[in-house]
């Protein structure tokens, strides 16, 4: 029985071992990178909104096929996963690049249209003008130039140029896919010079008039209530000091309400301001954008290679 045993743990020992040495030699120790999925992979990680992990696949693409037609496609690519991160600093840097190296390509035209774009996600309005019309100035696209235009009719808007921001708008060619969104922001831009305003100044002297008349001048009302209030009492409080000659104290409450009457006209003067640019920034709110972000990402992706790496 034993020997039985020990035959039968040996054949299996054998068995095993035969296994083995056939997976071993059937499955080699082999990566195989393709050039084509590689730039896929990154493709649909920026897609999905993963530009960190985007970034670093194209960088590992590049890396790998330094030589592919592609590159500057994924440099371009970088540069937009950039930007649609928040890093503007770092998307500006590598469109940069691609304008210095690559000035005839026609990646260059978009990245200098794209470094606009970042200013003016910023709100750094006159630099992003400066870039879109140094796009217009250049051999672009017709597309190109209408999304320029388009771009800088949105910035003048963002500066309440509002009659500028309609012929920008209405530069825009017809065929283009931007143009029926650019007719309608063109007469919609109009009604911006139409919106409500109401004067800081008159507001201050208001204010100044009378504590809390300048906040009711723009319907802040409770505000209006407590800055009579207030300064109501510490103009009370001091003429009653006087009259009773505690001029000390008169002088302290005199000195206090000086800072009250002050700051009354100061915040009805800043709440006007304010009350002006709400009523701008809700009116652009309402304005729908219809510039896709995807007719700057497209270009030729030729066919790939593959890598093979044995470890």
């Amino acid at each position: 029985m034993r020997k039985r045993a020990t035959k039968g743990l040996c054949c299996l020992i054998g068995g095993l071992s035969f296994l083995l040495l056939s997976l071993s030699s059937a499955l080699p120790g082999q990566l195989t990178i393709d050039s084509g999925e590689q730039f896929d992979f990154a493709r649909s990680c920026m897609d999905k909104g993963q530009y960190d992990r985007a970034i670093a696949e194209f960088e590992r693409f590049i890396y790998f096929f330094p030589e592919d037609r592609r590159v500057p496609l994924a440099r371009h690519l970088i540069g937009i996963c950039y930007l649609e991160g928040g890093r503007y600093d770092d998307a500006r840097k590598v469109f940069s690049r691609t304008i210095q190296d690559h000035p005839d390509s026609p990646f260059a035209g978009k990245a200098l249209f794209l470094a606009g774009e970042s200013y003016y996600r910023q709100g750094m309005y006159d630099r992003a003008a400066g870039l879109f019309g140094e796009v217009l100035n250049t051999d672009a696209p017709a597309s190109l130039q209408n999304a320029a235009h388009y771009r800088l009719g949105w910035t003048r808007m963002q500066e309440n140029r509002w009659r500028e921001a309609s012929e920008d708008f209405r530069k825009v060619n017809k065929g283009d896919r931007l143009y029926h969104s650019a007719t309608y922001l063109s007469a919609e831009s109009l009604k911006g010079e139409l919106l409500p305003h109401k004067d800081p100044v008159l507001a201050g002297v208001m204010a100044g008039i009378v504590p809390g008349l300048g906040h009711a001048y723009v319907s802040r009302y409770k505000d209006a209530l407590v800055a009579f209030l207030l300064n109501g009492l510490f103009i009370w409080a001091t003429i009653e000091s006087f009259h009773q000659d505690h001029n000390v104290l008169g002088g302290i409450l005199a000195f206090f309400e000086a800072g009250w009457y002050a700051g009354n006209i100061y915040s009805a003067v800043n709440v006007t301001h304010k009350w002006n640019t709400k009523v701008r920034d809700d009116f652009r709110k309402r304005l729908k954008d219809g510039f896709d972000f995807r007719l700057l990402t497209s270009g030729k992706e030729p066919a790939g290679l593959a890598l093979t790496f044995r470890f």
